[in-house]
């Protein structure tokens, strides 16, 4: 008899985080500092890839269950490359958060990816405007659904009246 979807999933992934889990202990093994010497950034640095690792491997299941959208020239889309994070909601609905590293105005934009129509709208963004005053370069856009552009656009730091 051939072996289930579902049967395989559960004998493989149980074994491969048994085996991860095993792995971490050794790893942990390695904090006995009457064996060892190390400093804290040699630390920080096995952490954050192994939490690096860990996200990605996150976001490939959440993105498999949120689907992945189809294209549409309607939507405003982000360069593939750019990082982002897709959390689904209780709904149905997913945020999808996207970072974008541009020269002249990097962003991070929030999008509501709705589960019906493939449809994602802007939610909201905070930028780096170089074109607003010293101390006021970070701002924060919110989007309304129903107009074309923010409803909301303020630096986050709006310093003092003197200013």
């Amino acid at each position: 008899m051939k072996e289930s979807k579902e049967t395989r999933f559960k004998r493989l992934v149980e074994a491969r985080v048994n085996k991860i889990t095993a792995m971490f202990r050794l790893l942990g093994n390695c904090s006995f500092k009457g064996n060892y010497e190390y400093e804290e950034e040699q630390i920080n640095k096995i952490f954050d890839k192994l939490y690096s690792e860990l996200d990605k491997v996150h976001q490939r299941f959440i993105s498999a269950e949120c689907g992945n959208r189809k294209f549409s020239l309607t939507n405003d889309y982000i360069r593939k490359e750019n990082p982002s994070l897709i959390m689904p909601l209780p709904d149905g609905t997913c945020l999808r958060a996207v970072a974008a590293e541009d020269d002249t105005m990097p962003n991070l934009s929030i999008y509501l990816q709705t589960g019906n129509d493939d449809e994602e709208k802007s939610v909201c963004y905070a930028e780096y405007n170089y074109e607003r005053g010293a101390g006021k370069e970070l701002c924060i856009g919110v989007w309304n659904s129903q107009e074309e552009d923010p409803y909301f656009y303020e630096p986050f730091n709006k310093g003092n009246a003197d200013d």
